[in-house]
């Protein structure tokens, strides 16, 4: 009966896909899980683990071949550099031999003795005007050949620093990759352990993790939106609560505020900010997305929010998966517009429905 009853939600719901056409896959995640029991929804967050370790560690993956791409194209650049400094070396070789010939062909004499044998005073500066290009000539071609020589050991030894941490980035890819394909393998076994429910299970996750996909793109604007709302005036002075105390300069930003301030921004995916003692709550409710976490101070003048744990429709999400919610842009209130150039700020404690600043005001 069980079974028949996850083959009718199945059915319903490709059907409900074929006649709305492209459909909320938020939308769709929430009426399945709204028809699943406890020990389902465990077994979909155990799965849901699975897959995001896999995302992570593919799109590791993709950021090591990068890198290996990248180091690659220092590697042609840097041996063309010494192909190209190589010849130069070559060049000043000959021009050092073509003076030493010149010394040559004026014969085993001394310095002294070629300007003795001069019979003439013409003869004699003209010897010496000689002598002086001639060993002019040899330091310019010694110490240019020694900074060639510098050079090329210089782009030599980078060289063979960048082969090296080429083949430690393609011994991580390889490593990156085996991992990934055992996970693959762990996750297929589990699947195929759940006998004639695996179909609805796999129908779920991939709803779950094209959600998931659009939770963090939409994520990414909705910080960066966030993160503009002082820039924008849309957070004034006055939002502070600034006054004076025996510690310095106090302020304060009320939960309330700030979240009235949110929507009223029609791009923040509707927002919503939850002081509690020490810890910060954001929720995008629509998303089904929520972060813990906490303030820290950066630069002096910013706020920059730090996640602690996460939930995705009630799963837990993986640090991984968190920290790749941030991998674009970051929660951040910089505050330096409202505070100014003579202030910064000292400390930030998370109070029951409100931020306390404590700001150190300079006169000069």
């Amino acid at each position: 009966m069980k079974s028949f009853f996850l083959i009718i939600v199945l059915l319903i719901s490709i059907m409900t896909n074929l006649l709305t056409g492209q459909a909320d896959p938020f939308s769709i995640v929430q009426e399945k899980l709204d028809g699943i029991s406890v020990e389902e929804k465990k077994v979909l967050e155990q799965l849901f683990i699975v897959l995001q370790e896999i995302d992570l560690i593919e799109s590791e993956g993709k950021r090591i071949a990068q890198e290996i791409s990248e180091i690659n194209v220092d590697v042609q650049k840097l041996e063309r550099e010494i192909a190209i400094e190589e010849d130069e070396y070559k060049i000043k070789q000959n021009g050092l031999g073509q003076v030493l010939k010149s010394y040559q062909r004026m014969g085993p004499v001394s310095y002294i003795g070629i300007i003795l044998e001069s019979d003439s005073l013409s003869s004699l500066l003209r010897r010496i005007n000689i002598l002086r290009d001639l060993t002019r000539d040899t330091g310019e071609i010694l110490e240019k050949i020694e900074e060639s020589k510098n050079r090329l050991m210089e782009s030599k030894n980078k060289l063979k620093d960048n082969i090296q941490l080429l083949e430690d980035r393609q011994k991580e890819l390889d490593q990156a990759l085996e991992k990934a394909n055992r996970l693959k393998d762990d996750f297929e076994k589990f699947i195929s352990n759940l006998g004639e429910e695996k179909e609805y299970y796999k129908d779920y996750l991939a709803d779950m993790q094209i959600a998931w996909d659009e939770a963090k793109a939409m994520f990414s604007k909705t910080a960066e939106n966030f993160s503009n709302i002082v820039r924008e005036n849309s957070l004034s002075p006055e939002d502070l609560n600034l006054s004076f105390s025996i510690d310095g300069v106090r302020g304060s930003i009320k939960e309330d505020g700030i979240n009235d301030i949110i929507s009223k921004q029609a791009d923040l995916e509707e927002m919503v900010i939850d002081f509690q003692q020490d810890i910060i709550k954001i929720e995008l409710p629509k998303k089904n997305l929520i972060l813990i976490g906490h303030f820290i101070i950066e630069g002096g003048h910013s706020l920059v929010f730090r996640a602690e744990e996460g939930s995705f429709y009630d799963m837990k999400l993986e640090p991984g998966s968190i920290e790749e919610l941030f991998k674009e842009n970051q929660l951040v209130l910089a505050l330096k517009p409202l505070l100014g150039n003579n202030s910064t700020l000292k400390s930030v404690e998370i109070r029951e429905d409100y931020l306390e600043l404590m700001v150190k005001w300079s006169l000069f």
